[in-house]
């Protein structure tokens, strides 16, 4: 599976004219690899595959890698140099979206006589078609998280604080093999679910509050991402009607998925409805993206969505309501694009989630 990944950056360098490609972020790494740490770089040659990395993960390298040459860095070592030398390197492209400006620099100092090509989102595109293996893994993650969010579900009432629910889905997830959160859980209720990205507080849920959460296991290096929200009681009529027209848009959006559509057209055919709607000015977010080895992959479903849809690619449906000092509802399934048709891979109804007090 890793060499055909490999092949495809190949083409990228053949295409590109490059003699190498050198990789730092750790996503890019270990897609190629299935090596994961703090310290890792990845040099592509039309020959080898290398992985600098210091001595703390010689050994994990070795472990998890295969058909990588591991070489370690080394203090007063130009291990650069030396490579670029020993494979006649020229002309070297770099993840610039990962790279940082001194190290990019740094390099450039080492080896003089090498031309530093940026890439943009390059490495990334060649992520945004899943393999079935990859799909497999991703399928975990959504039962690992769906299996502690039905636990969780059942402790959920009045009087418990957004932290405590947001730390029991996560202790849940890593109990039940996920290697953690995909990102950092949020649970944000009353006015503070009008805030997108709110992270948990002390704050107690109480009755007739819409609760945002938002959360995903990462399992064997996958992510999943997903968005319930729930009504704790009886709550108001307008969020009703919100909560209704959000799951409506999902639902359009995602019956809009296919092969060959361009990317843009889920999300203005999902802002669209919340406009017609009367609420568009409350939804500011892009309707979707990709998921994979990050929680945050391509494509980018919004407005400016580049590209069109293509089979295997795993994305979510996410439109959201946020009225200031009221309230939101966010609603988010996650999506395989299959050969006709999109897949739905969640699991848990969007559209009958209260808590009975």
């Amino acid at each position: 599976m890793k060499e055909k990944r490999a092949e495809k950056v190949l083409g990228l360098m053949e295409t590109m004219g490059l003699d190498a490609c050198l990789l730092k972020g750790m996503d890019n790494i270990f897609y190629l690899t299935g090596f994961r740490g703090s310290e890792g770089t990845l040099f592509v040659t039309k020959g080898d595959i290398i992985l600098l990395t210091d001595f703390r993960y010689i050994t994990y390298a070795q472990g998890v890698t295969k058909g990588i040459k591991i070489v370690e860095l080394r203090e007063k070592k130009n291990v650069l140099g030396d490579l670029c030398e020993q494979y006649a390197i020229r002309r070297i492209g770099f993840d610039s979206l990962h790279t940082p400006f001194y190290l990019y620099k740094k390099r450039r100092d080492l080896v003089p006589n090498v031309e530093f090509v940026p890439l943009d989102n390059e490495i990334e595109d060649i992520r945004k078609q899943k393999e079935p293996a990859e799909i497999d893994m991703i399928v975990r993650a959504i039962d690992v998280a769906t299996k502690a969010f039905t636990e969780v579900f059942e402790q959920i009432r009045p009087g418990r604080t957004e932290k405590e629910i947001a730390n029991e889905l996560d202790y849940a997830m890593r109990r039940l093999g996920a290697e953690g959160p995909s990102f950092a859980t949020i649970v944000a209720s009353g006015a503070r679910a009008a805030l997108p990205h709110a992270e948990p507080t002390d704050k107690p849920l109480c009755e007739g509050e819409t609760v945002i959460i938002d959360f995903g296991a990462q399992v064997d290096g996958y992510c999943s991402d997903e968005t319930c929200t729930l009504s704790i009681g009886e709550v108001n009529g307008k969020l009703q009607d919100i909560f209704t027209i959000v799951n409506e848009a999902k639902e359009l959006g995602m019956k809009t998925i296919r092969p060959g559509i361009p990317v843009k057209n889920v999300d203005t055919v999902v802002r669209g409805f919340i406009e017609e709607a009367g609420y568009g000015d409350f939804f500011r977010h892009g309707t979707g993206h990709g998921v994979g080895i990050a929680v945050h992959e391509a494509p980018s479903i919004n407005s400016t969505g580049e590209g069109i849809f293509e089979e295997g690619m795993v994305i979510t449906v996410e439109p959201g309501i946020y009225i200031p000092n009221l309230g939101g509802v966010r609603l988010e399934d996650m999506v395989l694009v299959g050969s006709g048709s999109a897949k739905v891979l969640t699991h848990i109804r969007k559209d009958i989630l209260s808590v009975n007090t």
